[in-house]
């Protein structure tokens, strides 16, 4: 009989071990704001890039580049993860080159919407082709190297 309240207490232990794993995960994929904010706009750059030099889809395109102008706006007013790792002088610095480059960004997205409303395709791939070179710059200047 004392078998018995072992191996009821062994399967209870091995049905909920799939649920302590899961909030484990969940702690570990703690996101920022600005973090959901990048991923935001990531799935809608990455539409803009296949289509952006297709005229027909410019209404679509243009709607795409709302959403992404609208969460680079919003990232203005975040601080990256990178900046909470430093102090005083260095963190100003580290800011002040976020900042820049972020509304160099916002500066871009409103070239290319202009492009795109003025119907210039070739103009607006220029643009796509500017912002994924900030898009990379950005990244690795002020996204930590372990995530993607």
């Amino acid at each position: 009989m004392k078998k018995q309240p072992l191996i009821l207490t062994l399967a209870l232990l091995l049905l909920t071990l799939p649920f302590a794993q899961a909030n484990h995960h969940e702690e570990e994929d703690h996101h920022t704001e600005l973090e959901d904010q990048m991923s935001a706009m990531n799935k809608a750059w990455r539409s803009i890039r296949r289509q952006i030099k297709d005229p027909a889809k410019n209404e679509s395109t243009l709607a795409l580049v709302a959403k992404v102008k609208a969460g680079a706006q919003k990232a203005l007013d975040l601080t990256p993860m990178l900046a909470e790792e430093q102090k005083g002088a260095a963190k100003e610095k580290f800011m002040a080159g976020y900042l820049k480059a972020m509304k160099r960004t916002v500066g871009l997205i409103g070239q290319l919407e202009k492009a795109l409303k003025a119907g210039d395709n070739a103009g607006a791939a220029a643009i796509v082709g500017k912002l994924n070179d900030a898009r990379k710059k950005g990244h690795e200047n002020f996204k930590p190297e372990d995530e993607d």
